[in-house]
Protein backbone atom coordinates (compact mmCIF):
# COMPACT_ATOMS: atom_id res chain seq x y z
CA UNK A 1 0.00 0.00 0.00
CA UNK A 2 1.49 3.31 -1.04
CA UNK A 3 1.98 6.08 1.53
CA UNK A 4 -0.09 8.29 -0.76
CA UNK A 5 -3.30 6.40 0.00
CA UNK A 6 -5.89 8.30 2.02
CA UNK A 7 -5.60 5.64 4.71
CA UNK A 8 -1.81 5.56 4.78
CA UNK A 9 0.06 3.44 7.26
CA UNK A 10 1.45 6.58 8.88
CA UNK A 11 -1.98 7.63 10.11
CA UNK A 12 -3.66 4.22 10.00
CA UNK A 13 -5.36 4.07 13.38
CA UNK A 14 -6.93 7.50 13.15
CA UNK A 15 -7.79 7.04 9.50
CA UNK A 16 -9.60 3.80 10.25
CA UNK A 17 -12.36 5.75 11.97
CA UNK A 18 -12.16 8.98 10.00
CA UNK A 19 -11.99 7.67 6.43
CA UNK A 20 -13.32 4.11 6.32
CA UNK A 21 -16.65 5.24 7.68
CA UNK A 22 -17.34 6.84 4.30
CA UNK A 23 -17.34 3.52 2.41
CA UNK A 24 -20.53 2.16 0.86
CA UNK A 25 -22.31 -1.14 1.46
CA UNK A 26 -21.55 -4.49 -0.14
CA UNK A 27 -23.20 -7.91 -0.19
CA UNK A 28 -22.03 -10.66 2.13
CA UNK A 29 -21.00 -13.14 -0.56
CA UNK A 30 -20.06 -10.88 -3.47
CA UNK A 31 -17.46 -8.27 -4.25
CA UNK A 32 -18.83 -4.78 -3.53
CA UNK A 33 -20.95 -3.11 -6.16
CA UNK A 34 -21.18 0.54 -5.15
CA UNK A 35 -18.49 2.93 -6.37
CA UNK A 36 -17.67 4.07 -2.82
CA UNK A 37 -17.28 0.49 -1.62
CA UNK A 38 -15.34 -0.56 -4.72
CA UNK A 39 -12.78 2.16 -4.02
CA UNK A 40 -11.92 0.39 -0.76
CA UNK A 41 -10.89 -2.85 -2.51
CA UNK A 42 -7.30 -3.37 -3.62
CA UNK A 43 -5.84 -5.79 -6.18
CA UNK A 44 -2.23 -6.56 -5.34
CA UNK A 45 0.06 -9.54 -4.98
CA UNK A 46 -2.37 -11.83 -6.76
CA UNK A 47 -5.22 -11.24 -4.29
CA UNK A 48 -8.12 -8.84 -3.85
CA UNK A 49 -8.55 -7.49 -0.34
CA UNK A 50 -10.38 -4.71 1.42
CA UNK A 51 -8.55 -1.77 2.90
CA UNK A 52 -7.96 -2.82 6.53
CA UNK A 53 -9.72 -1.37 9.52
CA UNK A 54 -7.06 -0.80 12.17
CA UNK A 55 -7.24 -1.06 15.95
CA UNK A 56 -5.62 1.98 17.50
CA UNK A 57 -2.83 1.89 20.06
CA UNK A 58 -3.51 3.10 23.60
CA UNK A 59 -2.05 6.52 22.82
CA UNK A 60 -4.08 6.97 19.65
CA UNK A 61 -7.30 5.63 21.16
CA UNK A 62 -7.58 8.67 23.41
CA UNK A 63 -7.50 10.89 20.32
CA UNK A 64 -10.54 9.25 18.72
CA UNK A 65 -12.84 9.12 21.75
CA UNK A 66 -16.24 10.32 20.49
CA UNK A 67 -18.69 12.61 22.17
CA UNK A 68 -21.50 10.05 21.86
CA UNK A 69 -21.20 6.30 22.42
CA UNK A 70 -23.25 5.01 19.53
CA UNK A 71 -22.52 3.35 16.21
CA UNK A 72 -24.90 3.77 13.23
CA UNK A 73 -26.04 0.99 10.92
CA UNK A 74 -24.99 1.43 7.29
CA UNK A 75 -27.18 -1.28 5.81
CA UNK A 76 -24.70 -4.08 5.13
CA UNK A 77 -24.49 -7.70 6.35
CA UNK A 78 -23.16 -8.97 9.66
CA UNK A 79 -21.98 -12.43 10.74
CA UNK A 80 -25.00 -14.06 12.35
CA UNK A 81 -23.56 -17.30 13.75
CA UNK A 82 -19.87 -16.52 14.43
CA UNK A 83 -17.17 -19.17 14.20
CA UNK A 84 -13.51 -18.28 14.71
CA UNK A 85 -10.63 -20.12 13.04
CA UNK A 86 -6.96 -19.57 13.89
CA UNK A 87 -4.00 -19.86 11.52
CA UNK A 88 -0.80 -19.72 13.60
CA UNK A 89 1.52 -18.98 10.72
CA UNK A 90 5.15 -19.78 11.52
CA UNK A 91 4.62 -20.39 15.24
CA UNK A 92 6.29 -23.80 15.04
CA UNK A 93 9.29 -22.40 13.17
CA UNK A 94 9.86 -19.11 15.02
CA UNK A 95 8.46 -19.90 18.46
CA UNK A 96 5.78 -18.59 20.80
CA UNK A 97 7.67 -17.45 23.93
CA UNK A 98 4.65 -15.74 25.49
CA UNK A 99 2.27 -18.66 24.83
CA UNK A 100 -0.10 -16.63 22.69
CA UNK A 101 -1.50 -19.71 20.95
CA UNK A 102 -2.88 -21.48 24.05
CA UNK A 103 -4.15 -18.17 25.42
CA UNK A 104 -6.04 -17.34 22.22
CA UNK A 105 -7.50 -20.79 21.73
CA UNK A 106 -8.43 -21.11 25.40
CA UNK A 107 -10.29 -17.80 25.24
CA UNK A 108 -12.01 -18.69 21.95
CA UNK A 109 -13.31 -21.94 23.40
CA UNK A 110 -15.24 -20.21 26.20
CA UNK A 111 -16.25 -16.86 24.71
CA UNK A 112 -19.44 -18.18 23.10
CA UNK A 113 -22.46 -17.57 25.30
CA UNK A 114 -20.60 -15.12 27.55
CA UNK A 115 -22.00 -11.85 28.80
CA UNK A 116 -19.25 -9.97 26.99
CA UNK A 117 -20.02 -11.55 23.62
CA UNK A 118 -23.70 -10.95 24.29
CA UNK A 119 -23.04 -7.27 23.60
CA UNK A 120 -23.01 -8.11 19.88
CA UNK A 121 -26.50 -9.66 19.97
CA UNK A 122 -28.15 -6.24 19.79
CA UNK A 123 -26.62 -5.71 16.32
CA UNK A 124 -28.31 -6.99 13.19
CA UNK A 125 -28.54 -6.98 9.44
CA UNK A 126 -31.64 -5.74 7.71
CA UNK A 127 -33.28 -7.02 4.53
CA UNK A 128 -36.36 -5.03 3.67
CA UNK A 129 -38.29 -4.83 6.93
CA UNK A 130 -36.69 -7.96 8.40
CA UNK A 131 -33.97 -7.69 11.02
CA UNK A 132 -31.71 -10.66 11.72
CA UNK A 133 -29.69 -10.39 14.94
CA UNK A 134 -26.23 -11.76 15.67
CA UNK A 135 -26.27 -14.91 17.79
CA UNK A 136 -24.09 -15.83 20.76
CA UNK A 137 -24.13 -19.61 20.87
CA UNK A 138 -21.60 -21.68 22.76
CA UNK A 139 -18.89 -23.37 20.72
CA UNK A 140 -17.68 -20.45 18.58
CA UNK A 141 -14.16 -21.93 18.34
CA UNK A 142 -13.83 -23.38 14.85
CA UNK A 143 -10.31 -24.80 15.17
CA UNK A 144 -6.63 -23.96 14.95
CA UNK A 145 -3.88 -24.79 12.46
CA UNK A 146 -0.13 -24.35 12.48
CA UNK A 147 1.02 -23.36 9.01
CA UNK A 148 4.71 -24.28 8.95
CA UNK A 149 5.54 -22.18 5.87
CA UNK A 150 8.16 -19.44 6.25
CA UNK A 151 6.86 -16.02 7.29
CA UNK A 152 8.36 -12.87 5.74
CA UNK A 153 10.26 -10.72 8.21
CA UNK A 154 7.87 -7.87 7.42
CA UNK A 155 4.73 -9.33 5.80
CA UNK A 156 2.51 -7.13 3.65
CA UNK A 157 -1.25 -6.71 3.42
CA UNK A 158 -1.47 -8.89 0.25
CA UNK A 159 0.58 -11.62 1.93
CA UNK A 160 -1.74 -11.60 4.95
CA UNK A 161 -4.79 -11.77 2.68
CA UNK A 162 -3.22 -14.67 0.77
CA UNK A 163 -2.54 -16.46 4.05
CA UNK A 164 -6.17 -15.98 5.06
CA UNK A 165 -7.14 -17.78 1.86
CA UNK A 166 -4.74 -20.59 2.80
CA UNK A 167 -6.60 -20.87 6.09
CA UNK A 168 -9.87 -21.11 4.19
CA UNK A 169 -8.38 -23.88 2.06
CA UNK A 170 -7.35 -25.70 5.23
CA UNK A 171 -10.55 -25.30 7.27
CA UNK A 172 -13.04 -24.98 4.44
CA UNK A 173 -15.13 -21.94 3.58
CA UNK A 174 -17.53 -20.88 6.33
CA UNK A 175 -19.77 -17.90 5.50
CA UNK A 176 -19.93 -17.23 9.26
CA UNK A 177 -16.20 -17.65 9.70
CA UNK A 178 -13.68 -15.18 11.10
CA UNK A 179 -10.23 -16.33 10.03
CA UNK A 180 -7.34 -15.17 12.21
CA UNK A 181 -3.88 -14.93 10.66
CA UNK A 182 -1.47 -14.77 13.61
CA UNK A 183 2.20 -14.12 12.88
CA UNK A 184 5.05 -15.02 15.28
CA UNK A 185 7.40 -12.75 17.24
CA UNK A 186 9.60 -10.50 15.16
CA UNK A 187 7.52 -11.06 11.99
CA UNK A 188 4.90 -8.33 11.97
CA UNK A 189 3.67 -5.85 9.38
CA UNK A 190 5.20 -2.40 9.21
CA UNK A 191 3.87 0.22 11.63
CA UNK A 192 2.97 -2.35 14.28
CA UNK A 193 3.02 -1.33 17.10
CA UNK A 194 3.87 2.30 16.42
CA UNK A 195 0.50 3.13 14.85
CA UNK A 196 -1.84 0.17 15.38
CA UNK A 197 -2.16 -3.16 17.21
CA UNK A 198 -4.18 -5.39 14.85
CA UNK A 199 -6.70 -5.10 12.04
CA UNK A 200 -9.57 -6.82 10.33
CA UNK A 201 -10.36 -6.92 6.65
CA UNK A 202 -11.92 -9.07 3.94
CA UNK A 203 -10.76 -10.87 0.85
CA UNK A 204 -12.60 -12.69 -1.91
CA UNK A 205 -12.64 -16.36 -2.88
CA UNK A 206 -14.72 -17.22 -5.93
CA UNK A 207 -17.00 -14.22 -5.36
CA UNK A 208 -17.44 -15.16 -1.70
CA UNK A 209 -16.28 -12.76 0.96
CA UNK A 210 -13.82 -14.05 3.55
CA UNK A 211 -13.67 -12.03 6.77
CA UNK A 212 -10.26 -12.18 8.41
CA UNK A 213 -8.19 -10.67 11.19
CA UNK A 214 -4.49 -9.90 11.08
CA UNK A 215 -3.08 -10.60 14.51
CA UNK A 216 0.61 -9.67 14.86
CA UNK A 217 2.50 -10.97 17.87
CA UNK A 218 0.73 -8.63 20.27
CA UNK A 219 3.18 -9.04 23.19
CA UNK A 220 5.77 -7.41 20.91
CA UNK A 221 3.59 -4.30 21.13
CA UNK A 222 4.10 -3.95 24.88
CA UNK A 223 2.03 -1.34 26.76
CA UNK A 224 1.01 0.33 23.48
CA UNK A 225 -1.16 -2.70 22.75
CA UNK A 226 -2.40 -3.53 26.25
CA UNK A 227 0.42 -5.12 28.23
CA UNK A 228 0.39 -4.41 31.98
CA UNK A 229 -2.84 -2.43 31.77
CA UNK A 230 -4.48 -4.03 34.85
CA UNK A 231 -3.58 -6.82 37.25
CA UNK A 232 -3.76 -9.94 35.05
CA UNK A 233 -6.16 -12.78 35.88
CA UNK A 234 -4.96 -16.26 36.80
CA UNK A 235 -3.30 -17.99 33.86
CA UNK A 236 -2.52 -14.74 32.05
CA UNK A 237 0.65 -12.69 32.43
CA UNK A 238 0.89 -8.91 32.31
CA UNK A 239 2.73 -9.05 28.99
CA UNK A 240 -0.11 -11.12 27.49
CA UNK A 241 -3.04 -8.92 28.47
CA UNK A 242 -3.14 -7.24 25.09
CA UNK A 243 -3.71 -10.60 23.42
CA UNK A 244 -7.23 -11.07 24.75
CA UNK A 245 -8.00 -7.34 24.63
CA UNK A 246 -7.17 -7.17 20.92
CA UNK A 247 -8.75 -10.55 20.12
CA UNK A 248 -12.04 -9.47 21.68
CA UNK A 249 -11.76 -6.11 19.91
CA UNK A 250 -11.31 -7.70 16.49
CA UNK A 251 -13.87 -10.46 16.91
CA UNK A 252 -16.53 -7.97 17.99
CA UNK A 253 -15.80 -5.63 15.12
CA UNK A 254 -15.49 -8.34 12.48
CA UNK A 255 -18.84 -9.94 13.21
CA UNK A 256 -20.64 -6.57 13.33
CA UNK A 257 -18.82 -5.12 10.30
CA UNK A 258 -17.21 -8.00 8.36
CA UNK A 259 -16.49 -5.91 5.29
CA UNK A 260 -15.25 -2.73 6.95
CA UNK A 261 -17.59 0.23 6.95
CA UNK A 262 -20.56 -1.49 5.36
CA UNK A 263 -22.56 -2.52 8.45
CA UNK A 264 -21.95 -1.03 11.94
CA UNK A 265 -19.50 1.84 11.73
CA UNK A 266 -19.53 5.59 12.06
CA UNK A 267 -17.47 8.73 12.68
CA UNK A 268 -16.32 7.34 16.05
CA UNK A 269 -15.42 3.97 14.55
CA UNK A 270 -16.74 0.45 14.97
CA UNK A 271 -18.12 -0.99 18.21
CA UNK A 272 -14.71 -1.64 19.78
CA UNK A 273 -12.98 1.51 18.48
CA UNK A 274 -15.33 3.74 20.40
CA UNK A 275 -14.38 2.03 23.66
CA UNK A 276 -10.75 1.19 22.90
CA UNK A 277 -8.80 0.63 26.15
CA UNK A 278 -11.75 2.09 28.05
CA UNK A 279 -12.18 0.62 31.56
CA UNK A 280 -10.31 -2.58 30.79
CA UNK A 281 -11.18 -5.35 33.25
CA UNK A 282 -10.86 -9.08 33.85
CA UNK A 283 -14.18 -10.47 32.63
CA UNK A 284 -15.65 -13.85 33.53
CA UNK A 285 -16.01 -16.45 30.80
CA UNK A 286 -17.45 -19.47 32.54
CA UNK A 287 -14.90 -20.52 35.17
CA UNK A 288 -12.11 -18.42 33.64
CA UNK A 289 -11.29 -14.73 33.44
CA UNK A 290 -9.69 -12.85 30.56
CA UNK A 291 -8.61 -9.23 30.23
CA UNK A 292 -11.06 -7.40 27.97
CA UNK A 293 -12.04 -3.91 26.89
CA UNK A 294 -15.56 -2.57 26.84
CA UNK A 295 -17.68 -2.50 23.68
CA UNK A 296 -20.39 -0.10 22.56
CA UNK A 297 -23.94 -0.90 23.56
CA UNK A 298 -26.22 1.14 21.33
CA UNK A 299 -29.10 0.22 23.61
CA UNK A 300 -27.35 1.87 26.55
CA UNK A 301 -25.55 4.60 24.59
CA UNK A 302 -22.43 3.68 26.49
CA UNK A 303 -19.41 1.39 26.69
CA UNK A 304 -20.19 -1.81 28.61
CA UNK A 305 -18.52 -5.07 29.62
CA UNK A 306 -21.68 -7.18 29.41
CA UNK A 307 -25.18 -7.03 27.90
CA UNK A 308 -28.00 -6.80 28.75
Amino acid sequence: MSPSHACSRIASALCAVAVLATAGCGAASLAPVSSASAAQWIDAGGVTYHRPHYAATRAMASQIRPALFEVPYLGGPVILAPKVYFDFWGYKKYGDPDKVEPLLTGYAKVMGGSGHNNIETQYYQETGSTKMYIGNAAGQFGGSWFDTAAVPKVPTDPQIAAEALKAVAHFGYDPNGVYFVATPPGHSEADFPAHWCSYHSATVQKKKTVAYVYFPYVPDGGPSCGASIVKPPAGESAVDEGVTIMAGHEIGETITDPTPSTAWDGPGGEIADVCAFNHVANDKFGKKKYTMQEMVSDADDSCVQTYP
